[in-house]
């Protein structure tokens, strides 16, 4: 049984209702590996008689999901992710056991309300290109990084040099910069001002001057990246095609900013990352674009 496996198990012994269980396992879903849920999934599959589980009807939706999503084209829960930390509001993970090469690259992903990108981490990490690299994902909740990352920075601008910091200490490149939903603003001025290669945002739901105030980074830090105006090169908005207040933005964007690409999912409403992880996309997409 794995670490993760034992968390929850004290949790189902401790929950006195389905509500408590679920927040137990949302909050795993937020950190955990692709291989760490294929884990608890065979330590609820040897629980599964609901005649001695309590929980076996929520454990058995829980379990059908996983099979469904190990089947979806893409996904590998072999992928071979391994947690370096995990600290209240951020997670480093690393990729191991295909490459023997260490990794240079960092990929920083900004989390949005529901401290995820639109699916559970193990979900989008299974869908990760498998390539050396660093993933640091970062969480704020429904602050949106105005107030920093709890426990760890105060504001916008000093989490974005606690980024800075973590790749200069680990000798590491800031090679692509991730945000979902309305984190994907604060991701779009912090891989700017990080010299990211790439940036890649799931749905930006708002380009108003008042949300331009709130991620103000003074003009030194902008000159670090040696360029005074976005101009949105190596940036891609992914937007749901029926998503009116998505689809605005975009066009907004694409004006301001005119070396960025969109790309609208078609039927898709704002949570564009699920009906792309479940139609075989996410991973040539994330493949192009990290």
């Amino acid at each position: 049984m794995s670490a993760v496996s034992r968390v929850l198990d004290r949790c189902r012994l401790s929950a006195t209702s389905v509500n408590q269980l679920n927040q137990a396992i949302i909050a795993l879903e937020n950190i955990i590996t692709p291989d760490e849920a294929l884990s608890i999934n065979n330590s609820m599959a040897e629980r599964a008689n609901p005649e001695t589980n309590v929980w076996a009807a929520r454990e058995s939706e829980w379990r059908n999901r996983f099979d469904e999503w190990s089947t979806v084209k893409g996904f590998s829960h072999r992928h071979k992710f391994v947690r370096v930390w995990n600290k209240p509001s951020a997670t480093l993970y690393r990729t191991t056991g295909f490459s023997a090469a260490a990794p240079r690259r960092l990929v920083v992903l900004f989390t949005g309300g529901m401290n995820r990108m639109m699916v559970p981490s193990w979900i989008f990490l299974g869908h990760f290109p498998r390539r050396p690299a660093y993933v640091l994902m970062v969480r704020s909740g429904w602050t949106f990084y105005d107030n920093g990352l709890p426990g760890l920075t105060k504001d916008f601008p000093t989490t974005v040099d606690w980024i800075r910091g973590l790749a200069d200490d680990m000798g590491l490149t800031v090679d692509t910069v991730m945000g979902s939903s309305a984190a994907s603003y604060p991701a779009l001025r912090a891989g700017f001002a990080l010299g990211a290669r790439r940036r890649l945002l799931f749905g930006l739901p708002q380009l108003t001057p008042e949300v331009i105030k709130r991620y103000h980074l003074d003009t030194q830090r902008e000159i670090s990246t040696r360029r005074s105006v976005d101009r949105g090169r190596g940036l891609t908005l992914i937007a749901g095609g029926e998503d009116a207040r998505d689809i605005e933005t975009s066009t907004q964007a694409r004006h301001e900013m005119p070396r960025l690409r969109v790309v609208i999912v078609d039927g898709s409403r704002h949570n564009v990352v699920e009906p792309l992880a479940r139609g075989g996309k996410l991973h040539r997409l994330l493949r192009k674009h990290s």
